[in-house]
Parts: structure tokens; sequence; C-alpha cells
């Protein structure tokens, strides 16, 4: 305790106030009148004593710091502090001498005989008077001992007399610095309810997770930091109100009370039980202590509640406002608790008969004040600058559901008095809005049917479409009776398989939609976020370069500016007004045109750029003719550098807006983590491949490489999605993850963190040792593919076991974190980058991850996907997948087979996706420009129809019958309407071109279909037929 430093100022201006007090007694202070000394006498500290004392409080409220077996003694005339203490605490507190008007004598309590003496001289210079002291708090140590034998041994007749309400007065009321603190604690207590609490707590009901009461207590006391990790400073920065808050001065009043399940208790002193946390009434409480000053908060949330318990809630609401109207100045406790319970009573008898035994206590220093209750005994005066917690209830209520059972109903508040009005310090989320929520039950008890299909696709590696047919084919044959529906239903195309659920979709994602854009403004005009830049070249003229009083074009590169002669003046540019610059060479001059940006310029998509003033007059361009052309070709080229690198640090700056700095990894104590060894990152940090070992730790893995690299750390709160990927057909197996936002590794940005092995790098070659040479045939061949086929199935089961182990450490900590894998035989090939990979479908997601660039399509937050180049005679088609977030660019998979149309559309109508589907390329940049300047007219005007209107043509055309009978020439008469008929596919003719060479070439394919088709019926030789068609094929490749 050598470094603690003692407030002097304030400890003499509050311990004058005690003697203030002494001189003249108020009412409620009438005890000090008779009084010789107050005794303030703390014991040795102990587990079983109480956390809040009157003596503790006392002792912070006056020296800033708690001071075990150490004494205090207050007497008058004169005004004098006496403090009896050990050596060490005798150094600190002789900080307070000769620095105020109240005498300060402190006497070392040691272990020689001198000092033996100190209690017993003290108790016998008190005569026969009277003793303040706090006899409730129950001191125990020598020091106590030593005083009750010194009072008892001696002959002079001292007496007792219990000060608690005096105390109680001097530490209610609070002064400038006080009610600081006590703001600051409140504050933090409600930004943990409202931003933590609130929302974690609809998140896990929403998802329906099993958390415990206890378990989700401790996820909320880690929030102020421990001595293994700070604060989480993402949830305090979110109330800016805060400032700076010193975290280490920080504590909890009581663990968080969460309860419910039909189990309530209202009282301050309840405890989170074991239970998990249930739908229905959920009372929370949390209480935050700062700089030794309290706050508390609690509210009741309610989901799916009966109108009886919004009414009663309502009514709870209504008693809180009208108690704060009451607590004021001059009021009478008693008057505001019998005018409160009135109120209620008035309301309901059931409710009155339900209401709490009192609503509150003063508090400060010492959380709860047991001498000033707010309750009907209390004959005490509210003063101005008290500060009390204000707690209302109603217990166990019947509740109007569930026969047998009861239910609560609780709002806390901390509240400062004032002298007409008092002020609630904890306010926000007590609105009946704020505090209910609706689960759809409907739409759960829609999903409940669909959900065994999933999982059953899941186990088994199938796809949800494939489960799904037989069960709808079989569907059919059991009510059709006749051989003609038999035949139809054989016949049935896809398109009409998926029909009903598609329209359903549709009109899902069309109601969505006017539902979430009804507000208007929140999507509009895709402009709002746009901030118009300023930019300052020069503050003052003396800052110009020397070189613009030769009065020519100069380009000061440091400032990032373009200095032009207009009229003799050097007038600066900076470069992000300049568009671009031209030159003209004539005979003997050159002409250098410097263009500016200004509105209402044609410059395709970069036009939307942002002005102050739309209406002002610009300059479009300024053009310069010089005889020195030396001069002007280097202006020319250093305007034209300084343009390249702004153009690039804009994008470089977009590019790295969404990054973000993840938390610090908390590293696993008490035991060493689970290890993955031998991994390599991808992408690997310094752009090498390195090898090295992968660590679960408690808030995240780590990646520790062997060599000198970097670590990577991911969190799980910054993952997505978690895969893993055997090597089923593959040279590596991977657990790869998906993140919320972008991280750094190295100098580049991604989304995806991936760790894989090679399965042949544990393969070794034995073709020069004796082992070959000894034997010889296919024994050794034979004897390899098991051994490579037994270290591919125990690297499968290694990376395996880690994904689950990393997913439950995951879930551990509440987080949403499930192992996702890939279903092969669902998989097709396309090109979603640049290159034709094998993309493959999971649970959530589409993916492909065995090469980079990684892609990750979140089925979650695809709004539609569309189709296109699905016409007759073309080999393949693309397909479009539109976000859910319009911001964000539609993902593009070009070159996909037509031979997996139909799986495609199976499986994206089983996830619930819906689809169109066109016969050519759409310019979705017009597109998505036109959903984003006014999204909710998009979906008034029809939202997506504009891509099914036209598909019914498209189905009658791919059903079977009819698709080797089309002419060429109706296929080009619907490839020529479809190609205007849509308002988005400008710009687009190098892709609608070559759809028109494929058509040809597809007609002529389809005459030689049509000639097989016709051998094969006559011979009834299919399988012949397929060969002679594989030949042409081949034939007619090399044609081309």
């Amino acid at each position: 305790m050598s470094d603690v430093s003692l407030d002097a100022a304030t400890f003499f201006k509050r311990a004058g106030k005690i003697f203030s007090a002494w001189e003249k007694p108020a009412d409620d202070e009438a005890e000090l009148k008779d009084l010789t000394a107050l005794q303030v006498l703390m014991g040795e500290p102990s587990d079983e004593s109480a956390t809040y004392t009157k003596t503790s409080s006392l002792q912070t409220w006056l020296l800033g710091y708690e001071f075990p077996s150490t004494l205090m003694l207050f007497t008058r005339s004169p005004n004098k502090v006496t403090f009896v203490c050990s050596s060490s605490k005798a150094k600190i507190l002789r900080q307070l001498e000769g620095k105020g008007d109240v005498e300060i004598d402190i006497r070392v309590r040691g272990k020689d005989e001198a000092s033996a003496q100190v209690i017993p001289d003290l108790v016998l210079s008190l005569g026969d008077g009277t003793v303040g002291t706090l006899p409730k708090d129950k001191p125990q140590g020598k020091l106590v001992d030593e005083w009750n034998q010194a009072v008892t041994s001696s002959k002079a007749g001292l007496h007792s007399l219990d000060m608690a309400n005096v105390v109680s007065g001097l530490l209610s009321e609070k002064d400038g610095e006080e009610m600081r603190q006590m703001i600051l604690s409140s504050r933090l207590t409600s930004t943990a309810m409202i931003h933590y609490f609130k929302p974690k707590m609809e998140s896990v009901v929403d998802r329906g997770t099993k958390v415990p009461h206890s378990t989700f207590t401790a996820m909320i006391e880690e929030k102020i930091g421990n001595d293994e990790k700070g604060a989480d400073m993402k949830l305090w920065n979110k109330n800016a109100q805060l400032g700076e808050v010193d975290f280490t001065s920080t504590e909890w009043v009581y663990s968080p009370i969460i309860q419910s399940g039909g189990k309530y208790d209202l009282r301050v002193s309840a405890v989170s039980d074991e239970g998990n946390l249930k739908p229905g009434v959920i009372l929370a409480s949390l209480g935050l202590r700062y700089k030794s000053y309290c706050s508390a908060m609690a509210r009741t949330f309610m989901i799916n509640p009966h109108r009886d318990q919004e009414k009663n809630y309502s009514t709870l609401l209504a008693a809180r406002e009208e108690a704060i109207k009451l607590l004021k100045a001059g009021a009478v406790v008693k008057d505001v608790y019998n005018a409160v319970t009135a109120f209620v009573q008035g309301k309901s008898s059931t409710l009155g008969d339900a209401f709490v035994k009192n609503i509150g206590f003063a508090t400060g220093i010492e959380f709860r004040d047991s001498n000033f209750l707010l309750g009907p005994k209390n004959g005490k005066t509210l003063k101005e600058n008290m500060t009390v917690i204000l707690s209302l209830g109603f217990a166990e209520l019947p509740h109007p559901k569930k026969q047998g059972q009861s239910y609560s109903l609780l709002l806390t508040d901390t509240v400062k008095i004032g002298q007409e009005v008092s002020t609630v310090l904890t306010d926000g989320c007590t609105k009946l809005k704020d505090v209910v929520m609706e689960l759809d039950e409907e739409e759960e008890e829609e999903v409940k049917p669909k959900a065994p299909k999933k999982p059953e696709a899941k186990t088994n590696g199938k796809s949800p479409a494939k489960a799904r047919a037989p069960v709808a084919v079989g569907g059919r044959s059991i009510s059709s009776k006749t051989r003609g529906a038999k035949r139809e239903q054989v016949e049935q195309t896809t398109a009409e398989k998926i029909k009903t659920n598609q329209d359903r979709l549709h009109k899902q994602r069309h109601d969505d939609g006017l539902k979430k854009w009804a507000q208007g403004g929140a999507g509009k005009g895709g402009g709002e976020n746009k901030v118009v830049k300023r930019y300052e070249s020069y503050r003052r003229e003396e800052q110009l370069p020397r070189a613009v009083e030769d009065r020519r074009v100069h380009v000061d590169e440091q400032r990032s500016t373009v200095i032009l002669p207009i009229y003799g003046y050097a007038v600066p540019f900076h470069i992000s007004t300049i568009k671009n610059v031209t030159k003209t060479e004539e005979a003997e001059h050159i002409v250098l045109r410097i263009n500016f940006q200004s509105p209402g310029q044609i410059a395709g998509k970069k036009e939307d750029m942002p002005f102050e003033d739309p209406d002002a007059t610009f300059i479009r361009s300024a053009s310069f003719r010089s005889e020195d052309q030396r001069h002007m070709l280097k202006v020319y080229d250093a305007i034209t550098a300084l343009k390249k690198a702004a153009t690039k640090r804009d994008a470089e700056r977009k590019e790295m807006a969404d990054v973000i700095e993840q938390e610090k990894l908390i590293e696993i104590k008490g035991r060493h983590p689970y290890v993955l060894k031998n991994v390599f990152p991808r992408p690997a940090p310094e752009g090498k491949k390195s090898d090295g070992n992968l660590e679960i730790h408690t808030n995240g893995i780590r990646f520790r490489p062997d060599g000198p690299g970097s670590k990577i750390d991911v969190l799980f709160s910054n993952v997505k999605h978690l895969f893993f990927q055997p090597s089923e057909k593959e040279l590596i197996v991977i657990i790869h993850f998906h993140l919320k936002a972008p991280i750094m590794l190295g100098k580049k940005k991604t989304s995806d963190v991936q760790f894989y092995r090679e399965v042949t790098d544990m393969s070794f070659d034995e073709t020069g040792g004796k082992k070959r040479r000894a034997r010889y045939g296919d024994e050794d061949e034979i004897e390899q593919e098991q051994e490579d086929r037994r270290r591919r199935q125990e690297l499968d089961k290694n990376f395996s076991d880690f994904a689950r182990r990393i997913e439950q450490a995951a879930q551990s900590q509440q987080y949403e974190l499930e192992v996702d894998m890939p279903f092969r035989e669902l998989g097709f090939s396309g090109v979603p980058h640049r290159s034709n990979v094998l993309l493959l479908p999971t649970t959530n997601c589409l993916v492909h991850l065995s090469e980079y660039p990684f892609t990750v399509v979140t089925l979650g937050e695809v709004e539609i996907v569309h189709l296109e180049r699905v016409a007759f005679g073309l080999k393949n088609f693309d397909m479009v997948f539109v976000l859910n977030d319009f911001k964000k660019p539609p993902i593009h998979i070009n070159s996909i087979p037509v031979a997996h149309l139909d799986n495609v559309k199976e499986w994206l109508d089983s996830c619930d996706v819906p689809l169109s589907e066109g016969p050519v390329n759409l310019s979705w940049n017009a597109i998505m420009k036109t959903v984003n300047e006014d999204p909710y007219q998009f979906y008034e005007d029809g939202g997506w129809t504009f891509l099914t209107g036209g598909d019914e043509s498209g189905e009658s055309e791919s059903e079977e019958g009819s698709e080797f009978e089309a002419d060429s020439e109706v296929f080009e008469e619907s490839s020529g309407s479809d190609e205007s008929g849509s308002d988005f596919d400008e710009g687009d003719d190098s892709d609608e071109s070559g759809s028109f060479e494929d058509d040809e070439s597809g007609e002529d394919w389809d005459e030689l279909e049509r000639k097989a088709k016709k051998s094969d019926e006559k011979h009834h030789a299919g399988g012949g037929g397929d060969s002679s068609d594989d030949g042409r094929k081949k034939k007619k490749g090399g044609r081309r």
C-alpha cells in the first residue's frame, strides 16, 4: 500500500460535514446531540463478514480506501480525528497531517509494551461519556477485542449508542464527484442490459439453444474483464456516453440474476440456478459498482406473452411512472409507498395483493442501506441528490396459459432524487415493445414436417432433392390407379415437381421484401451513404511552392495538387477534382486539356460521384497551349501518374474498409491445448508454404508455424462457417474457416482461412530398396495401395475429430458453430472465378475448397437464384446468386454442364431457395442499380417476377416428347424475342453473340440426334446408338 495516495481535500471536506451535523443536528440526527465521541472500528477482513457495511462505507467515503484493523475516533472541542492502526497504515495516514482545520492524531499500535497502553489510554480519555458505534457491523479481530476489554475493565461508565441512522443520513446525500461516479456506474449497468443481455437472450431463445442460467451469468460477468482478459470494449463502445472508464475499478455488486421457467425470486439476494433459459417470462437483474458506487437495474422480458400478462406489465409500468413522480425532495418515504400501493390496488386487487412489500432502498457506497428502505414504516424524508434503487414487482401471479403455474414481473432502476423531478439513471428497455418478443409458432409448425428430410440427406450423404423425389413419386403412385396416370408420372418434368414449392417461395420472398422495405427510406436512393469528401491542398498562400511564380502549370506531388495559372493567379486543384488529362500535339505547340469532375457528365458507372451543391457552376475543363513541349509533356506525365496513384489509394482504402482487427486470443490455461500437427495454412501469411501446428484455445484457434513465420489467430466470434472436407478423390484433407468479416494475413485481405495436409506427404518409394529387389510382381503395389488407403482414413479421422473439438469449444463459449461437410455426390463443375472447378453443396452452402481462390456461397443470404442461358441446344448454363444485401454484387458461376440442370434445380428447391431461368445473360449491374434506388418500389412493381414471367414457354420446350421435335427456326425466333424482352440486357452483346453461335452449332446436332433416335427406335439398339453419338460428337468437335 506504499503507493496509496489520499485525497486530503476530500477527507477534510467530508469530515467537516460530520462535525457540522454534530454541532447543529437536524431532526434525523438528534442522536448526535449528547454524543461524546463517534467510533468507526473496522476489524480484520473475513469472508464471512458482510460485503457492504456502514463502517467500510464510511471509511471509503472519507479516505477513498478501506483500512482493516483500524480505529477512527471523532471527538469535539477541538474537532479531532484519532487513528489507531499499524505502522504501515500510519505512514499512509500521515499524508493528512497539517492539511486541514481538523486535528489529526495518529497512534501506532505495535507489539511493544508502550503500544499496549494505546487503547486503554484512549478509552480512559473519554470518561463517562457516550460513544456512537455501529454494532450491526459486528467487527472481529485483535483490535476489536482490545477495545472491548479496555471498555469493560475501565472504571469509567462509558455508554454506547447505535449511530447507524446518522451515518445513513450522512452518506445518502451525494456531492458532485459522487454523483458523477453514480451516473457512470448506472450507464455501465444499463449498457450491459440493453446492448448485451437483451440481444443475447433473444438470440438464444430464437435459436432454441440450451443455455443454463448460471452459464449465462458467467458470460455476463466476463464482460467487465478479469485477471485473465480485459473488458469487452466492443460492448462498452456501443455507449458513447461512457467515455473513459477505468475497468480495474469496476466490479459486480452481485452476480447477475437470470430467472425463467416459472421459478422467480424478486429479492436482490436471489441467485441464478442451473436450469436452462426458457421462453415465457424472463427476469434479469444486473448490478455494477464503479469506484465504490453501486447501481442496479432489472427488467422483465416476455416471449409470446398472453394479453393478461401484457396488461399486468403495463400496470407495473404505470406504477413505475407514478412512483418516479412522487420521489422528490421533501417527500416522506412511507407516503410514497402507500400512494404507489393504492395506485396498484385501484387497478386490480389481485395485483395489489401480489405487490412487493417495499419498493426499494437508498444506495451509494453501501449497496442496500437497511436503515433507509422505501417501505410503509419509514417516516424519513427524501433529500435532494440522494440516490435510491426503485424496485417494483408483482410476485407469483397465476399463469393465464398454464394452470398451476405462476409468473412474476419486476422493474428495477437507479433513481436520483431531485428538488422537483427525479431522474432515472438506468432508463431504457422499459416499453412494452422493447420487452416483448414474438416467435412465429406457425412457421415452426410448417418447418417440422420437412425437418426429417434434410438431416436424412446429411447423414446419408445424399441430396435432399434425391431424398424427396421418391417420396413425391411414391405418394402419387398410390393415388394413381391407371396406366396412363403412371406414364404421366414418369414423364413429369423437374419444373413441374418443384413448381408448387417455388410458387410458395417466390410469393414469400415478395411479401418479405414488401414488409422489409415498407418503411421507405432505409434503402432508397443508393446514394444516401455517399459522403461529400472535402480536400484542402493549402491553408495559406505562403504554402504554395515557389515554382508558381513562373506562371506555368505546376504539379505538387507532395500535396497531390495541380496548380494552374488562371488570369495571372496560381489556382490549386486537388487531384481528386480532376477526371483526366489529354494532350494534342500540333506543329510547334502542344495543347493540354484538363477535364474536371462535374455532375451531369456521361461517365458510365462512375457518374454517381456526390457533390455538395450539384446546382452550382462547375468548370468542365481547362486547356493550355504552349510551345514548351518538354514542360507540357512532363506535366502530362506527372498528372497522369498522380491520378493513378490517387485512384489506387482510394481503391485500397475501399478494399480494406471491411477488414476488422480481431479481439485478443485467450490462451487456454491449466492444460495443453488440443493440437493438430503438421498442417499448412492457406493463404500463407508470408506467401511461402510453411507447416506448423493448429491449437484450440479458449475463444479461438491459433496456428503456430514451425519456422520463423507469423502466427494466425481465428476467433470463434468471427467464424461464420466451419467446413471439414475429407480426402475422398482429393489430394488433401481440409479444415476450412469462412469468416464473418475479413482479416489481414500478412499484407493480404482474406475472408477464408484454410488448414490442410497432403495425403501423399507420408507415402514413400521403395523402388530402389532391397525390398523391391527381393520381391517382384504386384504384391508391393497392392500393399502400398492398402497402406495409402489406411493413412487416408487415419488423416480423415484426425481432421474430423479435430473439427468436432473446435465445434465443441465454440459451443462452450455460446457460439453457434457446427461442422459442415460437402456432399460429393451432388457436385457439379462450373467456373466461379477463372478456372473450371468442382462445386460441392453442403447443408447450408455451396463451396469449392480444394483450390485457391475459394468459393463459399451461404444459401441463407441468397434472395433468388437465376439460371441464365437455359435454352434448347446449349451445352452449358450459368447460375447467378442474388444476395439479400443488395449492396453486394451478385455471385456468378458460369459454364455449368446442362446435364446437371435438373439436379441443380432440385437441390436449390430442397433448400427452399427461389429460382428462375432465362435464355440470355442479363446486365446485373443495371438490375441491382435499379433495385437499390428504391427497393420498396421495386417490390411494388412486381419484384423478381420479371425473371419468372417468361418461364412457361421455356418449361414447355424442355418437356420430354417435344424436346427433339423443335425446329431450329423456332429456337432462333424464341431466342431473338428473349433478347429484346428484358430491360436489363443492354451491353451484353458479346455474351449474346456467343450464345447465337452455340445455337447454330446446336441446330446441326439436333438433326443428328433426331436421326439417331429414329435409328434406335427402328433397330431397338440403344447402346449402339449411344456409341455412334459419341463418335459423331468427337468428329463434330474436331471440325470446329
